[in-house]
Formats: C-alpha cells, sequence, structure tokens
C-alpha cells in the first residue's frame, strides 16, 4: 500500500507560535497537536508527521484562533529557519529566483505528495503549489499557509510595502472578498485548478539579504539530489496517483503520457502495477471521482465546469460514472453538502 504524505515536523512551530501570541491556552495547543504527534516517524535526520494531520491541525487551529485567515497570517510570519538545512538554505540563496526555484524543485525533501512550481508568463511570475493526494480536503488553511510563506519571502526583498498582483485558491472563501482583500491585499480567485500567487517577474532578480552563493549553491545541490530520491522512491502506484492529479484537466492523462512521464513505457508501467495489484484504469477512476467530490464543496464552479477539470467529455459522461461510484448523482451530492450531511468529504 502506497505510505501516508508525510511534511517536516518543525513545520508545526510557527503555527503554534501564532496561537502562542493570541493567548491560546497552552492546553488547547497540546490538544490540536495531539492529532499529528500520534503518527511521527525518523526519515533519516529529519521527524515527520502525516500530511493529512498537518493540514487537520491547520483547519482547527483556525478554529480555534477564531480567524479564517490563519493559515496566511501563520505563513506570512513563518520562520524558514524552523525547516533545517531545506530552509537556512532558501535564505542563502543569492536572490529571490534562486530561493524560489530551490523552495519548488526540492520541496519533496520537506513535504511529499504535493507539487510547487516557479514559472514566468509574459512578464509575470507565477508560484503555484498543490497538494497531489486529494483524499486530503479540506485544505483551505494549508493553501493559503504556503502562499503565505512564499509572500513572506518575496517581501524579504521587495520590502513591507510590497503585494502580490493577484491569488487564486482551489477552495471556497472562507471570508468575504473584503477580507481577502484586506490580508492578502489582492485580488483573489477561488475554485481554481491550483493555488496560485502572481507577482512582476522583475521581483525575481532581487538579491536577498544574508545571500551566499558559494554557500547555496553546494546545499541546494544536495537538497535536489535527496528531493529527487524521495520522488523515486514512493510506491509506482502513488508516482502514478500524482502524475494523474497534476494532469487532470490538461489533455494529458492518457496512460502512454503517464508513463512517459515517470520514465517507463506504458507496457512497464503496466506490467508493475499489475506486480502491486492495481492498474491504470483503476487509479484514474479513482482519482477523478476523489477530485470531484473536493471540486463539489467549490459552489462557484458549475457540474459542467467540474466533468471539464477531470477530463470527462461532457456532462453526463461524468453523472454517470460519478453515480456508479458515489451511489448519487454530483447534483445531489452538492445538495446534501448543502443540507449538511454526513457525506465523507473530510478524509485522511
Amino acid at each position: 500500500m502506497p505510505k501516508d504524505a508525510l511534511i517536516v515536523a518543525s513545520s508545526l512551530a510557527g503555527p503554534c507560535a501564532l496561537l502562542r501570541e493570541a493567548a491560546v491556552s497552552l492546553p488547547d495547543i497540546e490538544d490540536l497537536l495531539r492529532a499529528p504527534r500520534s503518527d511521527a516517524r525518523s526519515e533519516g535526520e529529519e521527524v515527520m508527521i502525516s500530511l493529512a494531520a498537518f493540514v487537520g491541525f491547520l483547519q482547527n487551529a483556525a478554529r480555534r484562533y477564531g480567524h479564517g485567515f490563519f493559515g496566511w497570517l501563520a505563513g506570512r510570519e513563518f520562520d524558514l529557519g524552523l525547516l533545517g538545512p531545506f530552509g537556512d538554505t532558501v535564505l542563502a540563496a543569492p536572490d529571490v529566483r534562486a530561493a524560489i526555484r530551490l523552495f519548488c524543485n526540492a520541496f519533496a525533501v520537506i513535504q511529499s505528495d504535493s507539487v510547487m512550481t516557479l514559472e514566468c508568463r509574459d512578464d509575470e511570475a507565477v508560484v503555484t503549489y498543490r497538494i497531489l493526494n486529494p483524499r486530503i480536503w479540506p485544505r483551505s488553511q494549508d493553501a493559503e499557509f504556503t502562499l503565505g510563506i512564499i509572500a513572506s519571502l518575496v517581501e524579504r526583498a521587495a520590502g513591507p510595502g510590497w503585494r502580490p498582483t493577484a491569488v487564486a485558491t482551489e477552495h471556497a472563501p472562507h471570508a468575504s472578498d473584503d477580507s481577502y482583500g484586506f490580508h492578502m491585499r489582492c485580488q483573489v480567485v477561488h475554485g481554481a485548478s491550483e493555488n496560485t500567487m502572481r507577482f512582476p517577474a522583475r521581483l525575481l532578480s532581487l538579491p536577498l539579504s544574508g545571500g551566499d552563493r558559494s554557500r547555496f549553491q553546494g546545499q541546494a545541490d544536495r537538497l535536489l539530489h535527496c528531493a529527487r530520491l524521495r520522488d523515486r522512491s514512493l510506491p509506482l502506484p502513488l508516482r502514478v496517483r500524482n502524475e494523474i492529479v497534476r494532469n487532470l484537466g490538461q489533455g494529458s492523462c492518457g496512460e502512454a503520457e503517464i508513463a512517459r512521464a515517470i520514465g517507463l513505457s506504458e507496457r512497464s508501467m503496466r506490467r508493475h502495477l499489475s506486480e502491486e495489484h492495481a492498474s491504470y484504469a483503476s487509479i484514474l477512476g479513482t482519482c477523478r471521482h476523489e477530485v470531484a467530490r473536493n471540486l463539489l464543496t467549490v459552489p462557484s464552479l458549475s457540474i459542467d465546469e467540474i466533468a471539464l477539470r477531470i477530463d470527462y467529455s461532457d456532462r453526463s459522461a461524468f453523472e454517470r460514472s460519478f453515480r456508479r461510484t458515489a451511489g448519487t448523482t454530483p447534483a445531489r451530492f452538492r445538495q446534501a453538502l448543502g443540507e449538511g450531511a454526513d457525506v465523507g468529504i473530510t478524509q485522511s
């Protein structure tokens, strides 16, 4: 069976500091920490915890904190030095581009089953973040926490007056548009296919105070090597699942394309999956269904839009498939959510 998605346990320290600053009692904080600590394990020199438990911790902490923007605020105040060699190396980067590129490309060192990218589109830099395990939902606080960390990193170089050009989130809004505008200081769109933050590409060339190019390069190479090893060590069904989720809605989820993405021939991938009692078709079907369940929690997305997001030819094909798996139609599933029925959205 694929192992659980993991995140470094030190990621808890920043959010806990924010809770303490807000005068949340120590017993309450300890109660919030019970779930993530219960599954702590060592991987080399790092202590790791379940990513699902961490995401749940952030969701619960936001309720205890009494503020929907807990994740964003915790990310903006997060000390990257808490992440050990990974954070220290990011902070040693000579400029914003090198720092964010390393954060994205070596992300597997501190968090699995996830993807981060940095792209330049015209004159705009676009940072994307997404957890690839669709069973980890809801995850709004985690998304804003991670984007907040990147925003803080850019601000180190651009100055306190800096603000993103735009932010997009996978999740539905948990506050009014005015609240998002106040806290993120930019336009925010919800129900996107991935969490993104945009800002002028020229900022990527800004130097970071404390940067050390000679020290950075050697440490960055070691982190990138470690990240590649971790990615390759994942069980094949999990690697296939991650590639499918990454490519849903882009027209590139065919068996041949996924096999190529993980470095196998279609025939070899099929054989290896069979040895693990899995198949491409079954993994694809499960991914589509689980992603659909998550998207149905976003009211702004129509059923037709969701069908396209998960690569169905039309709404009717999606509805037939969903009903076979869930025993109800997407519309009725969404209606049950609105009525507060327990339909199993929160998964771990």
